[in-house]
């Protein structure tokens, strides 16, 4: 059973939808994130060291989580930087880039406990313009977020059932 892997810009909604699908699809969830922090320290401490430093540890759990079958994937916002990250969550996995519009997601987050938006929202913006055409080149599936939780994960879950990856 493939794994459904969710990327997109900080703030999007990756961690709240992969969530909700696990309790709609009865599949366990896994944050890199949240692993990061809890076999590492905190992310802000993590990036003291260099981002180059963040995103090798960022590898390490993406490849452990990669090796997992039937589970959804909540990435860091910046996991898809690199091609072996992408490669491997594609290995067995779904791409779904969750696109939530940034004027949402900036009346939604909190800057300050996320290194590369301590330069307030514009950061934000800046960060979804270059990101974006990398979510788009590796993702197997574009979902736009019109901030209705619900309706995502419903259009979700029709892309998933239309296409075989999860039973009627």
């Amino acid at each position: 059973m493939k794994n459904i892997v969710l990327i997109g810009i900080m703030g999007c909604g990756k961690t709240t939808v992969a969530e909700r699908l696990g309790e709609e699809l009865k599949r366990p969830v896994l944050d890199t994130d949240a692993l990061i922090e809890k076999d590492f320290g905190p992310i802000p401490k993590l990036f003291e060291q260099g981002e180059d430093y963040f995103r090798e540890v960022e590898s390490q759990i993406i490849s452990r989580v990669s090796a997992l079958e039937g589970v959804i994937i909540s990435t860091g916002g910046g996991a898809v930087l690199r091609e072996e990250n992408v490669k491997a969550l594609k290995k067995n996995g779904i791409i779904i880039f969750i696109d939530r519009p940034v004027d949402f997601i900036v009346k939604d987050i909190d800057c300050s406990g996320r290194p590369l938006l301590k330069n307030g929202p514009e950061a934000l913006r800046s960060l979804a313009e270059k990101r974006y055409p990398i979510y788009k080149a590796c993702c197997d599936y574009h979902v736009v977020s019109d901030n209705d939780l619900s309706h995502t994960i419903q259009r979700i879950v029709e892309i998933l059932r239309k296409d075989g990856f999860i039973g009627p």
